[in-house]
């Protein structure tokens, strides 16, 4: 199968464009051979600064709350919840600005842009031109290669949404300036919503031409040049998610260009290290295309094309993101992994962490990138350690805990209004992110054996455990956790419709799991009891048989028992569990679509699977599409919530690898599978005609 997307016109919009990354840098690259614009982020970009904004009343009306939800008292929890116990917005991931490339005579004839997935590399070329992006991990710095047979002239320029100043230095091209102090969210416009204050990040950006160059007050000029190379480094002044951003980031992003290497050099090194860690898994699912552009290609499959091969593109462009997005030493994957235009980006483009920034890192083990997990574990870490004073201010608990949003400083309240006049009970009052957290460091263990890793990590174990055993409460002989609620999903009974409850079922699969793996390391536990299954035969989502506000909701949470849970369920279960989800139906957002594949996986079914894979290859447009059910994809293969998530693209490619493991192959398929990986590091070679296994070999 070729590793490619490819395309016959520059992008409009940068849901067109195509990502490079090496877990610390991305840019987003246009392919305008007249007015390039290569979009640029660096994954410590962040608004604000450590800062304790846990509410410290709050936990003062624990008991007040817990009275009203046993109670049925709904809109009393409820006010308690905004108006007592509130926190306050997390922070930011901002864009970094844009270099802009202005060619002078580069045009010509015979255009194309591609993406070589399994490289990490951009080209756009026409008969005049040819311009080559990468970033690389080892040198730690964007490259652009223009190479013209005969000469190009082009400006270079950089531009920020960010306060900032350019200009030349030391025959370089400079950009520095600084983040706002406080950036809310974009669906929050009271007070102060953009505030640049003081002590917030600094950033520096510094672009070094190899080549013969003209340096103008904030701009270099090359002018007929056969063969240029430009070097993008990026820093900013982030020094530890507990510490005041204070480094120096010029003297950084200087530091990776001191005796740069020569362009070849750069290019072979690059491709070494990204080739390590795509080529360890191969798949070809048959009725390959990949000689239409991409764009047509997601239009015609909808429309009944044999284009299986789309599948399996779709597959490994979810591993190419992850080695893009997440490497050791670089931060966490964000809402859009590394990849952000927006100053007020959508949900901040933070760790939304009751579904999406875990299944941002679904596909790491399985499909044989384990090294790129370790970003996940120094958030999990972090978020732990903050995660102690929340416990103490909004519960009056020992131990640790978190809610449903965080940022590179850790934040572990419930970010929401931080006046408490709105709703946020429906999404900020969900703390069970840790144990799910350490529950997938454990799973990651699991597939690696590293033990070095398991003894760091235990005492985090041990925090989280003992905050469940000061918080969990008696209610009719059981012991339940009060208040919670099931993310972002509203119940009715006989009081109205509501949010907060006690033990949702999410609840009972988290700490059934997150329990087992604490006993596996030494610890005694509290017992949870089972999976409740109503009178319907689905699974309940919440601790009775409430009405549904939403019957389709794009959340399955009461379904964590079956994915991501490693806790093996009974046929009974299972059973449940299959018509749930066929009442949830096969629509939803792209991420939802990705969970449910991942769910039909676990439960082998393979032809739901692939019909929740085709509606996630449903073509999305690049306009400003509000949030509805629908996802898709956008033109660059990118998840379409709408708008771009990067969760959906890792939610469907561990969904295909788990129809590997689980030997549940979709009819359509013919071809093969090699290199996922089994608990232990065994990897699983499989062949396949027709959905049938013809082939089988773990090694």
């Amino acid at each position: 199968m070729k590793n490619t997307l490819y395309y016959t016109k520059a992008a409009k919009a940068w849901e067109e464009a195509l990502p490079v990354g090496n877990g610390r840098l991305g840019a987003m690259v246009f392919g305008n051979l007249k007015n390039e614009r290569i979009a640029l982020n660096e994954d410590t970009l962040w608004s604000g600064y450590p800062k304790d904004l846990n509410n410290k009343d709050a936990g003062n009306h624990l008991e007040e709350i817990r009275e009203a939800v046993f109670a049925g008292d709904h809109r009393r929890a409820k006010d308690i919840a905004n108006k007592d116990m509130h926190g306050h917005w997390s922070e930011a991931y901002l864009p970094f600005g844009d270099l802009i490339i202005n060619y002078k005579n580069a045009k010509g004839h015979g255009y194309s842009r591609t993406l070589d997935i399994s490289r990490g590399i951009s080209v756009t070329e026409n008969s005049k031109v040819r311009q080559t992006v990468f970033a690389s991990y080892p040198a730690q710095l964007i490259v652009v290669n223009i190479h013209s047979e005969q000469g190009v002239s082009f400006d270079l320029t950089f531009t920020s949404k960010l306060h900032h100043r350019c200009y030349t230095k030391k025959d370089n091209l400079v950009i520095s300036g600084n983040a706002p102090e406080i950036c809310m969210p974009p669906y929050y416009n009271i007070g102060k919503v953009l505030d640049y204050g003081e002590g917030a990040m600094t950033f520096c950006g510094v672009a070094k031409v190899l080549g013969t160059a003209v340096f103008e007050k904030d701009s270099i000029s090359v002018t007929n040049q056969k063969d240029t190379t430009i070097l993008i480094s990026l820093a900013t002044s982030f020094v530890d998610y507990n510490k005041m951003p204070t480094a120096d980031p010029e003297a950084r992003a200087y530091s990776y260009l001191e005796n740069p290497k020569p362009y070849p050099q750069l290019l072979e090194e690059h491709k070494a290290d990204f080739a390590a860690l795509f080529d360890r898994v191969d798949v070809d699912f048959g009725s390959d295309r990949s000689d239409v552009p991409t764009n047509k290609r997601l239009k015609q499959f909808q429309k009944g094309a044999d284009d299986n091969n789309l599948v399996a593109l779709l597959f490994q462009y979810g591993r190419y993101l992850t080695i893009s997005c997440s490497r050791p030493g670089s931060r966490c994957m964000t809402l859009q992994g590394i990849f952000n235009q927006h100053l007020r980006a959508p949900w901040s483009s933070s760790y939304t962490v009751n579904i999406n920034t875990e299944m941002n890192y679904w596909p790491t083990d399985i499909t044989n990138l384990s090294e790129c997990f370790a970003p996940f574990v120094e958030q999990t870490k972090n978020m732990a350690q903050n995660g102690k004073v929340t416990a103490r201010d909004h519960y009056r608990c020992g131990g640790s805990c978190a809610h449903h949003n965080s940022d590179i400083w850790g934040a572990s309240y419930p970010a929401g209004d931080p006046r408490g006049q709105t709703d946020s009970e429906s999404y900020a009052f969900w703390h069970s992110t840790l144990p799910w957290m350490l529950a997938q460091v454990y799973e990651h263990y699991r597939y690696t054996g590293d033990q070095a890793l398991i003894e760091d990590i235990k005492p985090y174990f041990g925090m989280v455990l003992d905050f469940y055993n000061d918080f969990l409460v008696e209610k009719d002989g059981v012991l339940v956790t009060c208040p919670n609620i099931s993310p972002e999903n509203t119940y009715i009974d006989h009081n109205g419709s509501a949010c907060l409850t006690y033990l949702p079922t999410m609840d009972i699969g988290i700490l059934q799991e997150f329990f087992a793996d604490c006993r596996e390391l030494g610890f005694d536990t509290p017992a949870m009891p089972d999976i409740p299954i109503g009178s319907d035969g689905r699974i309940n989502e919440w601790v009775k048989e409430y009405g549904e506000k939403e019957k389709e909701h794009r959340h399955v949470s009461h379904l964590y028992c079956v994915y991501p849970s490693a806790i093996p369920q009974s046929d009974e279960v299972k059973k449940a569990a299959e018509k749930s989800l066929l009442a949830r139906g096969f629509g939803g957002t792209g991420w939802s679509l990705g969970w449910k594949v991942c769910l039909w996986a676990r439960l082998g079914n393979a032809e739901n699977a692939m019909r929740l894979i085709k509606n996630q290859l449903y073509p999305i447009g690049t306009g400003k599409i509000p949030f509805h059910r629908g996802g898709g994809s956008y033109p660059n293969l990118f998840d379409a919530h709408p708008p771009f998530q990067i969760d959906g693209n890792f939610g469907v490619t561990a969904g295909i690898a788990e129809l590997l493991k689980n030997k549940a192959i979709p009819s359509s398929w013919t071809g093969y599978a090699k290199g996922i990986k089994l608990y232990g590091g065994k990897t699983l070679n499989i062949e396949f005609d027709n959905g049938k296994i013809t082939k089988w070999m773990e090694e």
